[in-house]
């Protein structure tokens, strides 16, 4: 199964986590827990509010690579707008951050490509390699951090670009105590994308680009959820960078 199949994978041997806890609600419902105001809401509840929203993950893909490397920049100077990716985690099951956990990303660059997979061409619908059996050593946009004290993980990245069949994404994985945990793809709102593909060097990559309503895997798996909060770093300047953030609620047993 890859990402090109006309219809997304079973579920049923895969681990249900929470992909995302975005939106308003959600996020007061990881403040209390994550250093933020007070909740007056009994412990219980809270705890049913952590539990109660979880969600298929995602498909994997065609393009992981497992054994990644421990850095935090995973842009290797290739060009496009920055973003600071950041992710909460926190463990659903005692609804507390959850530390020590490796989260593993990777994505394509500003016109398509993956690293590992150069040799595919991201216009074409049968890409070389597509097996997952890589094409080179390179590994720009990929990379592996571990969990802080307050389930904090940091990237400086780039946003993606576009390929055949996809709307822009980024793929995640998250490890705890020597077991996948996680496993999905994270989204960008559509009006972003629109300010963000007038630049370069994405204008450059004038291959038809998908959009989320387009986009078989982020309408059947869950990918309204897994949207990420932007911010821009300068206001009034998408060019100038962005901040990415998004909380995702592990069950981790």
């Amino acid at each position: 199964m890859t990402e090109h199949d006309e219809s997304p994978p079973s579920t049923t041997t895969r681990r249900r986590v929470l992909t995302a806890m975005g939106g308003i609600g959600l996020g007061a419902a990881a403040a209390g827990v994550l250093g933020g105001a007070a909740s007056a809401a009994p412990e219980t509840p809270e705890l049913l509010r952590c539990s109660t929203i979880l969600a298929p993950e995602e498909i994997e893909g065609p393009y992981y690579i497992q054994g990644e490397q421990l850095r935090s920049d995973i842009t290797e100077g290739k060009p496009g707008v920055p973003v600071e990716l950041s992710f909460t985690l926190v463990d659903v099951k005692r609804c507390v951050p959850l530390p020590n956990a490796s989260v593993d990303v990777w994505h394509c660059d500003a016109l398509g490509y993956y690293s590992g997979f150069t040799a595919n061409d991201p216009d074409s619908p049968a890409l070389a390699g597509d097996d997952g059996v890589p094409t080179d050593d390179l590994t720009f946009c990929r990379g592996v951090q571990v969990s802080d004290t307050n389930g904090l993980v940091v990237f400086r990245t780039i946003y993606p670009g576009w390929y055949y069949g996809r709307t822009i994404h980024i793929h995640v994985k998250v490890y705890t105590g020597g077991r996948e945990v996680h496993t999905g793809q994270l989204y960008f709102q559509d009006q972003l994308t629109a300010q963000v593909a007038a630049l370069d060097p994405y204008r450059t990559h004038q291959f038809r680009r998908w959009r989320n309503s387009e986009d078989f895997i982020y309408l059947q798996q869950g990918g309204a959820s897994s949207v990420l909060k932007v911010t821009q770093v300068r206001p009034g300047s998408v060019a100038d960078g962005l901040r990415a953030s998004i909380s995702l609620g592990l069950n981790v047993r």
